[in-house]
């Protein structure tokens, strides 16, 4: 691998890697850390990489595999440093107006499973074609699309719940009222 390979790579990967990422840690900046992090370890671990570099799918699960090992060296520094800071201490959270269909959102895809999460936020947060999910998450692009399609489908069908029960809720308040 030479630094156009790595450039590639970049281009290709940076994207569905920050999904990955935010997927496992839950904090996108954290996750735009981190895949800096991967690109810079694999550059440095480049001699291990025993592939051939303009195979995506094969650059794809190497990247996966450092990407893993990468956030959990970071959670395991969060860990130690949590421990040794102040407990109790709360933090003021800043008061934000909030579009009720992005709480509608919110909620249902809180209720996804983390690999629905995963892929929809790879796939339309990051802007990745399905061929780079696929190649990331060591799949086939069909299986790809077929995991997209069925995430798709989970959280449209959480919305329209989630929706339902707010209407029941605002209705059964009104009754009281």
């Amino acid at each position: 691998m030479d630094e156009p390979d790595l450039s590639r790579w970049i281009a290709a990967f940076r994207g569905p890697l920050i999904g990955l990422l935010a997927s496992w840690r839950g904090n996108w900046r954290d996750a735009e850390e981190l895949a800096a992090d991967v690109f810079a370890e694999a550059w440095l671990s480049r001699a291990r990489f025993d592939g051939d570099a303009a195979d995506i799918e094969r650059a794809g699960a190497w990247l996966r595999g450092i990407a893993f090992r990468v956030q959990a060296a970071a959670a395991r520094r969060e860990e130690r440093r949590a421990a040794a800071s102040l407990d109790g201490v709360e933090v003021a959270q800043p008061e934000a107006e909030v579009d009720e269909r992005r709480e509608l959102l919110d909620a249902a895809f809180a209720k996804l499973a983390a690999p629905q999460q995963s892929i929809l936020r790879m796939f339309y947060l990051e802007e990745t074609s399905a061929r780079e999910v696929a190649a990331l998450l060591d799949i086939t692009t069909k299986a790809a699309e077929e995991r997209l399609r069925a995430a798709r489908n989970e959280l449209r069908e959480l919305v329209q719940r989630e929706a339902r029960q707010r209407e029941r809720g605002h209705s059964a308040q009104g009754a009281r009222a």
